[in-house]
């Protein structure tokens, strides 16, 4: 069984950028095509304890038939890392065999580098009262993914693509970058921190990290020089000088062995603000791990130090064994979960910070799962709660016969994963917004202890949305991205994918724009809008699972202008390149330019490696 949990975790973790055509059935076969299927040891492993998982219906699975563009290097790479607990039966040379089993081809030491620019660090600048500055996850401490921008619905159609860079060794994108001055920093799959010239996409300078960063880096000024901070998938924390990438500290966050960083950091007014998610939810699958201790939460930390100031935990007291064991007699332990997968809000004149929060992995559910905290910004401590749905406890145990590792709950895991939004109104009112991966929007007052204004479900809801990642606002309306992508059909109703702008004041629907259905019937190819939204003047920027980028009028919903990410751009690059599913963070705008990441390789997503630089031309 430990077996099958090692290499079902791994999986997990991986994707391809081709879908090959063939059935369920026949994908034992295909994978005798694979270069390192004359490794009869690799392969047995492989066929008798990946198949029951790979050949359909687990959900964040990928199918077998998927595997053929993973990177062995990338593998390797994470089994020394992410997966290294996972791998610790294995010796160096298994590891190998098997990273270039699942991937078919070689591990090797030439991974290309891409192109670098001048290394004179005097010409770098950074301006962060600049209006084009995008120096944070949201755009400002109220997380409303609003830009002063040049673009609007009238030149929207004169948008051309200006530069690629392709992340090397990588088959995923995901970190959404930052923009000031003549920068741009961006995180990579391949555990490097860059930093990009604006005008061309050329290396200004990079620096190792010990994971993979998912989330936006923070560039930030503090007593008169630059930083750059940042969390990684190892559960890290770093402060950067944003000019020369050299690191000034480094933070772990190992308070728990799972734990992992998510959600981007938020800084403000010296104090780093991070949001505390972790990568148990996966481990209810393995029979031999006592199931679960984790706690979400905040911690913040000096940003001049990086001293601990105070954590609040999502769930106020650890978890304890309730009397219940699953199949290998491990103790069942509770309440836990409610990781914390997004950035926090800042709300100056109540002295608190949001959150939105996961489901819980064990049972009893908390009552602080499915909800938005409000907590003390200076000292800590949970001030209030809303909780949208109770009893919300889910593992993957719940997809892995016999599941007695599964809460009797069951799910529907219906996160808060996106960041809460604090909107003031064109008549001054605080609203205060949050979306779920149920498809529901909920509008709050803070001003009444998170009082429920009105609530409104767009979406039928599932494992990936809903609203998975992000909304942006106005001051008038709230625009809601739907992905509603249903891995196992275990949530009734028709999907309905698309972006909506609903009104603050009482979420009536204004308009919808739905996507056209290109994936040709392509499982690793979904429709749907999960990446976090993103608004200036009269636009609003999304971007879909299957790789298109769409600009539409904010007034109307009418679409102003498309591209297709998900083709091959190594003709710009020395590194082959090419793009894939868009989810996560989602688009920045910065000035006349637009950013986007394409490739977000994770269970059954069309994977990429590259980051895209558009500008409107005049």
């Amino acid at each position: 069984m430990k077996k099958i949990y090692i290499v079902f975790i791994l999986i997990i973790f991986f994707t391809s950028h081709s879908f090959a055509s063939s059935s369920p059935e026949s994908s034992s076969e295909n994978h005798n095509n694979f270069a390192g299927a004359a490794d009869k040891a690799s392969a047995k492993i492989f066929t008798e304890s990946c198949m029951n998982c790979h050949s359909g219906g687990v959900p964040r699975a990928p199918h077998s038939t998927t595997f053929s563009a993973m990177s062995a290097d990338y593998i390797l790479e994470t089994l020394h890392g992410i997966m290294s607990s996972q791998a610790s039966h294995l010796n160096e040379n298994e590891k190998i065999k098997l990273a270039e089993f699942i991937s078919g081809g070689s591990v090797s030491t030439n991974i290309p580098e891409p192109k670098f620019c001048s290394k004179d660090i005097s010409e770098i600048i950074i301006e962060l009262n600049d209006k084009n500055s995008y120096s944070q996850w949201g755009y400002d401490k109220e997380n409303t993914r609003r830009a002063t921008s040049d673009i609007n619905s009238i030149n929207a159609k004169n948008m051309k693509l200006k530069w690629v860079f392709a992340f090397p060794g990588a088959t995923r994108s995901r970190s959404q970058p930052s923009v000031s001055g003549n920068v741009v920093f961006v995180g990579g799959q391949n555990s490097n921190l860059y930093a990009l010239d604006r005008d061309t996409g050329c290396v200004r300078w990079k620096t190792k990290t010990q994971g993979e960063i998912r989330s936006a880096p923070v560039i930030e000024k503090i007593k008169n020089n630059h930083y750059i901070f940042a969390g990684d998938y190892e559960g890290n924390v770093y402060k950067y000088d944003a000019i020369t990438g050299n690191n000034i500290w480094t933070k772990s966050l190992r308070y728990h062995p799972r734990v992992i960083l998510t959600g981007s950091v938020r800084v403000y007014d010296e104090v780093i603000y991070v949001p505390l998610s972790s990568r148990e939810w996966a481990d209810g699958a393995n029979p031999d791990y006592e199931c679960c201790t984790f706690r979400g939460g905040v911690m913040a930390l000096n940003a001049n130090t990086g001293e601990e100031l105070w954590t609040t935990y999502s769930i106020p007291v650890p978890a304890k064994h309730m009397g219940d064991f699953n199949e290998s007699g491990k103790k069942i332990l509770a309440p836990s979960g409610v990781p914390v997968w997004n950035s926090p809000t800042i709300d100056n004149k109540r002295n608190l910070i949001y959150i939105g929060t996961g489901e819980s992995y064990t049972s009893p559910a908390a009552d602080t799962s499915d909800a938005i905290l409000a907590i003390d910004k200076t000292k800590g401590g949970i001030v209030w709660s809303f909780q949208a749905q109770k009893g919300d406890a889910w593992n993957m145990g719940c997809f892995i016969s016999p599941k007695s590792g599964c809460p009797k709950e069951n799910g529907p895991d219906w996160d808060f994963g996106a960041s809460t939004i604090l909107m003031k109104t064109t008549n001054g009112k605080n609203i205060l917004f949050g979306g779920r991966k149920s498809g529901h929007v909920y509008a709050l007052d803070p001003d009444q202890n998170g009082k429920l204004l009105w609530s409104k479900k767009i979406g039928r809801g599932g494992f990936a949305g809903g609203v998975h990642w992000g909304m942006t606002t106005d001051n008038d309306n709230i625009y809601a991205p739907i992905a509603d992508k249903n891995y196992i059909n275990k949530f009734p109703g028709p999907a309905t994918p698309g972006i909506y702008s609903l009104n603050a004041l009482d979420g009536r629907i204004n308009w919808k724009f739905e996507p056209k259905d290109r994936c040709n019937g392509n499982p690793s190819c979904d429709r749907g809008i999960s990446a976090a939204l993103t608004s200036t003047n009269d636009i609003i920027v999304g971007a879909g699972m299957d790789g298109w980028l769409y600009i539409l009028n904010s007034k109307s919903g009418e679409l102003l202008w498309e591209f297709n990410t998900n083709i091959d751009f190594s003709e710009f690059t020395n590194i082959k390149a090419y793009g894939g599913t868009i989810e996560g963070l989602g688009p920045v705008i910065s000035g006349n330019n637009l950013y986007i990441n394409s490739g977000y390789q994770y269970g059954g997503n069309l994977p990429g490696n590259v980051l895209l630089s558009f500008e409107v031309k005049n």
